[in-house]
């Protein structure tokens, strides 16, 4: 008698995420792996993560190559085993909303992989059902380019910002604010630095701001369910930053950042930066922030509209300080101008909220 077969699909690893991308198979057909044994490892727009087999078995199929998409749900593999798992037969849970849709477009949602929370099926999943991405080559000239495939961190971000691009209609606010005392601070801080402490830059001050504006204007820690049609208010500060690897973007999340003085904020971005470019991020630290924070600065950008991340209020972007001749008591003087580009979500808040969001984030900046 043969063996039942487990097929092994694609589960949800993290909020919001709807796909990964197979980076490399750790077994080959044939191989007997036991419960919990990593068997591949898959990249999503959060992390890189290992997925382990649920039971002990034997492959018999991989289902994906390398650098093949898989949608939550997709099948990974599948294991002969002493007994296979039966199937669930729950009625696919779905907004009625999305359910007129589905009948709308003659989709069937019990052969819908849903995305949503505990599998639910949103609009987005009936219309990707409906109307798979076309696989034609595009026509590229040849001569003169090279091509080089859109795989990994970079493919995931282009999905990401392009969703949250069309999704999320912002509204953003500018300001110059005086950066006199805040440098004055930060060199106080580096004098009186520890040997080999972590460096000491104008990060800190730039989470602590953002957090103290946060706690004035709570419906900014906050993130939206249009599905649902919910608005959920965090209690706990949780601030995203946005970092630069070789790989592409990533933004580990600083938690409970209220709880940390400028010395603590230095050691915690310092362990989080250094777990991001070596690529040892888990999805759990890049998940559950309300606002990101984005240092343009660094790169010698002044000003810019950054994109609001999805499940998130606002992104908050701090450029490159530079002199600027300005009244200081109706005479003019030379300061030290600190940029700041506040991006928010116009489903969350309003212009009024916005500008005292901005104002709010200036002040502390400023104290």
């Amino acid at each position: 008698m043969t063996a039942p077969l487990l097929d092994v699909r694609l589960a949800d690893v993290g909020e919001g995420i709807a796909e990964a991308e197979i980076v490399e198979w750790l077994v080959r057909p044939g191989d007997t792996v036991k419960a919990d044994q990593a068997v591949v490892v898959i990249t999503t727009d959060k992390a890189a993560v290992e997925i382990p087999a649920p039971v002990a078995g034997t492959v018999r199929e991989l289902a994906a190559t390398p650098g093949t998409i898989v949608p939550t749900g997709g099948l990974l593999l599948r294991l002969e085993t002493a007994a296979a798992a039966a199937p669930n037969g729950r009625a696919p849970q779905a907004a009625p909303s999305t359910r007129k849709r589905a009948a709308e477009l003659g989709v069937d949602l019990r052969e819908v992989v849903g995305t949503g929370p505990d599998g639910r099926v949103l609009a987005d999943d009936v219309e990707r059902h409906a109307a798979p991405p076309s696989r034609a080559e595009p026509a590229v000239e040849t001569r003169d380019v090279e091509i080089v495939p859109l795989r990994g961190l970079r493919r995931q971000t282009a999905r990401a910002v392009a969703e949250s691009w069309r999704t999320i209609p912002a509204i953003a606010e500018f300001r110059d604010v005086d950066a006199t005392g805040l440098i004055a601070a930060r060199d106080a801080a580096r004098a009186v630095r520890s040997p080999g402490a972590p460096p000491f830059t104008l990060l800190p001050f730039f989470v602590r701001a953002v957090v103290r504006a946060l706690a004035r204007n709570p419906s900014f820690n906050a993130s939206i369910d249009v599905e649902r049609n919910e608005i959920a208010r965090r209690t706990g500060f949780h601030v995203g930053i946005a970092t630069a690897t070789d790989d592409g973007l990533v933004v580990p999340v600083l938690r409970d950042a209220d709880a940390l003085d400028l010395d603590g904020l230095a050691a915690e971005l310092d362990r989080l930066v250094r777990r991001a470019r070596a690529g040892e991020l888990q999805p759990g630290e890049m998940s559950g922030s309300s606002v990101t924070i984005t240092n343009v600065g660094s790169y010698g950008t002044e000003f810019g509209i950054p994109i609001v991340r999805e499940r998130e209020s606002a992104i908050v972007a701090f450029g490159r300080i530079r002199d600027l001749v300005v009244a200081v008591d109706g005479a003019p003087a030379v300061r030290p101008m600190l940029p700041l580009t506040v991006a928010a979500d116009h489903r969350l808040n309003d212009g009024r909220e916005l500008a005292a969001f901005t104002a709010a984030i200036a002040a502390a900046l400023a104290s």
